[in-house]
């Protein structure tokens, strides 16, 4: 069992490494919801289960050793190659095929089918065979497969924790899926096979060139980032559709951003400068620096749950100058934490192209209601198709709710159409003359609940 318990472990290992990691492959094409792991994790089944049927067969068979080794190093090279392959695979079938939601899950079960079911097919072919090398007989059958389960289990253990805990801010994902590929080359053993975990490693190791214009690429556990500027400007951005920029500096100049009408928003009590503001979802710090600028005596509170963003915003941006109070962890959380209550809640969190469902529900709602000031004002970020949905939330926590074009507002005051447009000239933001800031009232969608809080899969494809 000692020399079929290495293989097992390595081939578990990986398959687990290609699950975790293959959200963050294939989110620059299909946004990184629960569809897009639910479709990796049902083309990574269906797959196993075929290389399981294939290696019993083979496992029947003598000589079984070269198919082992065959199926362990076939399984790392293809899993190398998703690596390389995932993004032009998946982008390009996404571009492919019609924006039609249907269409483009047919896209997405398509790109797991061709990235995942290779290296998931090849890598279940080693368990029949390692289990046929172990069994002498059947007198300690029992004993041997059992240990054999748990060295499968041990693998999987740390497929699934390495990566976001060390693998992909440290090396990247694609680097990881390379690092994991060497284990089962390595258990193949022989000079081949050698040379193959060597290479995966090289190419896992190897220095990244950044490309003109790119300061920095980071990975964290919740996202892709890039930096990018030159002499006048600097830019973070993340890798998900929908939310490309998180923040630039200085900021930008032209339009009106959601950000602007979140902070307006506030204009529709037709109050004071809001004295305490808590923005839950700090960002690249746009909300928070704006905030400054409309209200340098306001005490600012921002939470972020991604602390190598907000460390590297920090610094960059010089947000320190801003006074701003940063709390690294979950929102909802921080919002029960932190003491006192706020005039102004700027809502401002997504995970791919959806707020998170905690969220977003009812019962959110509810608490940010407990924790604002009786003349307070709730901001969130609701982009269409969200927007109905989210105003179905808010508006059955708040007695007045309604969409500021992209940001659905909630109060216990009345609110005045006319009071985003009067702030604004009172800020002196004259880059909004001429822009619309049009209060709406739309019949609003059921609200979301934490029982069930999901938007429709496809939103996230929109």
């Amino acid at each position: 069992m000692r020399t079929a318990g290495f293989p097992v472990f390595t081939a578990a290992a990986l398959v687990m490494a290609l699950e975790v990691c293959g959200p963050r492959l294939l989110a620059p094409a299909f946004g990184n919801g629960t569809l897009v792991w639910s479709a990796i994790l049902a083309c990574t089944l269906l797959a196993m289960g075929a290389g399981n049927l294939l290696g019993g067969v083979l496992a029947d068979r003598s000589p079984w050793r070269v198919p082992l080794r065959l199926a362990l190093m076939g399984g790392a090279l293809s899993s190398a190659l998703t690596a390389l392959l995932a993004g032009p695979v998946s982008l390009g079938l996404s571009d492919a095929f019609s924006p039609q939601p249907s269409s483009q899950l047919s896209a997405l079960l398509l790109a797991c089918s061709l990235l995942f079911g290779p290296p998931a097919a090849l890598l279940a072919v080693v368990h029949p065979l390692a289990f046929r090398g172990a069994l002498a007989g059947v007198e300690r059958a029992g004993r041997t497969v059992g240990g054999l389960y748990a060295f499968s289990a041990l693998g999987s253990l740390l497929g699934a924790l390495a990566p976001p805990l060390w693998g992909t801010e440290v090396l990247g994902t694609r680097d990881t899926l390379f690092a994991f590929a060497t284990l089962p080359a390595l258990a193949a053993t022989g000079w081949p096979a050698l040379g193959l975990a060597g290479l995966l490693l090289a190419g896992a190791l190897w220095p990244r060139t950044l490309p003109p214009g790119v300061l920095e690429r980071w990975e964290s556990p919740l996202a892709s980032y890039v930096l990018e500027g030159d002499q006048e400007s600097v830019r973070v951005r993340v890798e998900i559709p929908m939310r490309p920029v998180l923040s630039t500096h200085p900021p930008s100049s032209g339009g009106n951003t959601y950000y602007e009408e979140m902070l307006l928003a506030w204009g529709l009590l037709k109050s004071s400068a809001p004295a305490r503001i808590l923005v839950l979802g700090l960002g690249g710090g746009t909300v928070a620096r704006l905030a400054r600028e409309a209200w340098p005596q306001a005490e600012i509170h921002g939470v972020e749950l991604d602390p190598s963003l907000l460390a590297r915003v920090w610094e960059r941006f010089g947000l320190d100058d801003l006074g701003v109070h940063a709390h690294v962890g979950d929102a909802r959380a921080w919002l029960r934490r932190l003491p006192g209550t706020w005039d102004l809640v700027l809502v401002d969190v997504s995970v791919g192209a959806t707020p998170p469902a905690h969220l977003s529900s009812r019962e959110f709602m509810l608490e940010v209601r407990e924790r604002l000031s009786p003349d307070g004002l709730l901001a969130v970020y609701a982009p269409p198709p969200l927007n109905a949905r989210l105003l179905g939330s808010v508006q059955a926590a708040f007695p007045q709710a309604a969409l500021l074009e992209r940001v659905a507002v909630g109060s216990r005051r009345s609110l005045d159409p006319d009071g985003p447009r009067l702030l604004a000239t009172e800020l002196g933001w004259a880059r909004l003359e001429g822009r619309s800031l049009n209060l709406h009232r739309p019949h609003p969608g059921a609200p979301l609940t934490d029982d069930q809080g999901d938007f429709p899969w496809w939103w996230g494809m929109q």
